[in-house]
């Protein structure tokens, strides 16, 4: 959260280049911790499964540059000149255009390593745990569709070891057809003993069956707290005299829609195996992340020209730079800092 929130309300380069620099350096940590594992297990494999999506990354930050300048010819500082009959393309090619694709793509990248360094860390089985009883089927989706990313990229790398073990060579397009095809029915595997799985499991299962009262009441409930919410959301937003009455339909819809969930959620029946602990390494962890947060908000709201970038005309192309925007972003090395050895957490756990 802490993450997303320096990247989402800053185009500021240098700020970006700070939370890049500190979301590559977690998960440079991170990869090194897990591989410090003494079998090769999901945990470990995580980190170079996300490794494509970093390459990924970096090629379409290329690209953004690149689209830019040649797309946009606004700008004092020319650095060079295309025909101007190119269709497009013609014009100017000024300094403005790359730095402001440049800090497009500090954006995108700090976007997702962001997302890689929390795919990395808490794998899909953690994101689960970690949500409500009564979101369950959802989650089970989610996780499942935020696992196929690292799943997909191990069976295709493990796929190109095994063709080249038996001298296998791609000269032509058609000889990439025997990977596809294993590829799928590797995917296909996976999903029926996935389903197989959750059917031996019970999944779906119930403590006790909800009376159709009960559930009379839930969904009359989420309905009346959903139009509460959105009859306040149209308040606000259409009409100005009726912004204080909008504001308390929004905050009791969300609670009653709050309310009916979680009475929902104790008819589910939950099994944990093992008690997750709660250090002193994670609330400092949290603390500063909440630190970040609330601090680059505060940011936004009283010193915008700090954060804002836009380095055409009339604005300059030089950024400014303050040392509390910079500092929220460098707190993200924290969780690095923080981070047990392998050894360690492998006790812990």
């Amino acid at each position: 959260m802490a993450g997303l929130t320096v990247a989402l309300l800053t185009r500021n380069p240098f700020y970006l280049v700070i939370a890049c620099a500190a979301a590559a350096f977690v998960f440079g940590v991170l990869r090194q911790r897990q591989s410090g594992h003494t079998e090769p297990t999901a945990v470990a494999a995580r980190p170079q499964a996300w490794q494509p999506v970093i390459r990924l990354a970096l090629l379409l930050g290329l690209f953004t540059v690149l689209f830019n300048v040649l797309t946009s010819h606004h700008g004092r500082v020319v650095l060079a000149r295309l025909p101007a009959d190119w269709p497009f393309l013609g014009g100017p090619l000024t300094l403005e255009a790359l730095l402001y694709g440049l800090s497009t793509a500090l954006n995108v990248l700090a976007l997702l390593l962001v997302f890689t360094v929390f795919n990395s860390a808490v794998g899909p089985h953690e994101v689960l745990r970690l949500l409500p009883a009564f979101a369950y089927q959802a989650g089970v989706a989610l996780t499942i569709a935020v696992s196929f990313i690292p799943q997909t990229v191990v069976a295709w790398q493990e796929l190109q070891e095994a063709h080249r073990l038996r001298g296998y060579r791609r000269r032509r397009l058609r000889d990439w057809q025997p990977l596809f095809v294993a590829l799928l029915g590797n995917g296909l595997d996976r999903a029926v003993q996935l389903a197989e799985s959750m059917e031996a499991r019970g999944f779906g299962a119930t403590t006790a069956s909800p009376t159709p009262g009960q559930t009379l009441l839930w969904r009359t409930g989420v309905i009346i707290g959903l139009l509460a919410l959105l009859m306040g959301l149209l308040a606000r937003a259409f009409w100005p005299a009726a912004e204080s009455p909008g504001l308390v339909a929004v905050v009791v819809g969300a609670l009653l829609v709050v309310v009916v969930l979680v009475r929902q959620g104790r008819a589910i029946r939950r099994s944990r195996y093992r008690r997750w602990l709660w250090r002193r390494r994670d609330t400092a962890v949290t603390v500063t992340a909440l630190i970040a947060v609330a601090g680059m908000i505060v940011m936004a709201r009283i010193g915008e020209d700090l954060l804002f970038y836009y380095p055409y005309p009339p604005y300059d192309w030089v950024p400014p730079f303050h040392p509390v925007p910079g500092l929220l972003a460098a707190l993200l090395l924290l969780p690095a800092l923080l981070m047990p050895p392998a050894t360690l957490a492998l006790t812990e756990g």
